[in-house]
């Protein structure tokens, strides 16, 4: 059976909250099932700028195993500020509807317990499903006063992890779930003296939950995101211009991270690679006017890539995000670099990053140095 050692910060479960995007959305089932699995969203929560706080806060809390309690006293004043606290008004930006809530600690718990709790699945089936042999699933529900009858069916339901059960009834199963899963092997199972089960029980999850929550589908998430937006935006053209800039901006992180990783590969090999180079992102006009350049295009050579290597926290996936670094709602600062020809944009996507970039003789515009960091201090 899986051990967890407290004293380690959860980093499977924080990787799970933190490549989340935030997302609007005025009710929580706008987006489609596995959506939630790569969308940071809270209904009716309409800034994107305080969800972005949010999903810092409950990273946070995940890191530093904060209670419900202690998270609630610290996100609480920057709610009051940001006018999501108490009763408020909140509208759809894009169908005009307006609806009063009331932002209480009700409220503020649901939103702790649900992000928490589907943060440690997320950690434990990485982890379950990462085991290498026969391994068994054991359904694990919380015997007390407050659990669902249905769920308490489902306590010790013992099946393979690969049985078509686990896809649609992998916990959390509903809001305010506290069932969990655990592992075992055949050996396991013998010491402990428990069997699996003759066949999987009968059982649906609530309509929100009904989904594998397992996150084993990579990235389908993110374009059920982009589907959803596209349907929604479908008469705005404003909004569906900037989703469609969203589509190749992915298109353009999947292209960097292959051949960032075959440049990489010759370039730590050889120098013979360090004139070679690659463009990597288009270039965001307050760039352009920041170095006094017109390059269209940014780009990262394999000289960069080979000797940067002490940078061990940084990878080709790190540098291919460049087209959402460069985003100014992702750029919280800049500033001039000890050269006229530099400059450094700090961005916030996930991670924190602080990158450099350099202005050539003939105008050309490089990435020099990336950098990241979880606390924001360079």
């Amino acid at each position: 059976m899986l051990e967890f050692d407290f004293k380690e910060e959860p980093k499977v479960n924080m990787e799970f909250l933190k490549q989340k995007i935030p997302t609007t959305t005025f009710n929580y089932d706008e987006l489609i099932h596995e959506a939630h699995l790569r969308a940071f969203s809270i209904a009716k929560m309409m800034q994107l700028d305080l969800l972005k706080d949010m999903q810092d806060s409950l990273l946070k809390a995940q890191k530093e195993g904060m209670s419900f309690e202690s998270w609630k006293k610290e996100i609480k004043p920057n709610l009051a500020k940001k006018g999501w606290l108490g009763k408020t008004e909140v509208i759809d930006k894009t169908t005009g509807e307006i609806k009063i809530i009331n932002v209480n600690n009700r409220r503020l718990k649901n939103i702790y317990n649900t992000n928490m709790r589907s943060a440690n699945a997320q950690g434990r089936a990485k982890e379950q499903y990462a085991r290498k042999g026969k391994v068994y699933l054991r359904y694990v529900a919380i015997m007390d006063g407050l659990t669902r009858e249905s769920h308490a069916k489902l306590h010790g339901t013992i099946l393979p992890r690969e049985d078509g059960f686990w896809s649609s009834n992998y916990p959390p199963n509903d809001w305010g779930c506290r069932c969990y899963v655990q592992s075992l092997s055949q050996a396991e199972l013998k010491t402990k003296g428990l069997k699996v089960s003759p066949k999987a029980p009968e059982f649906k999850a609530h309509k929100d939950w009904n989904y594998d929550t397992r996150n084993l589908k990579g990235n389908e998430g993110i374009r059920q995101i982009i589907e959803y937006k596209a349907k929604r935006y479908a008469n705005n053209p404003a909004l569906l211009r900037s989703l469609n800039n969203l589509k190749e901006e992915i298109k353009q992180v999947e292209k960097n991270y292959l051949a960032l990783k075959h440049l990489r590969q010759k370039a730590i090999k050889s120098e013979e690679y360090d004139k070679e180079f690659l463009s990597i992102a288009k270039t965001p006009i307050s760039l352009q006017k920041a170095l006094g350049s017109k390059a269209k295009e940014v780009y990262l050579s394999g000289y960069t890539l080979r000797t940067h290597t002490h940078h061990d926290n940084v990878g080709e996936f790190d540098y291919s995000l460049l087209p959402f670094l460069l985003k100014d709602s992702n750029v919280y600062k800049t500033q001039k670099g000890n050269k006229d020809n530099h400059i450094l944009y700090f961005s916030h996507f996930g991670d924190y990053y602080k990158a450099v970039f350099k202005k050539s003789v003939i105008d050309e515009i490089f990435l020099q140095s990336l950098i990241k960091s979880n606390s924001g201090k360079f």
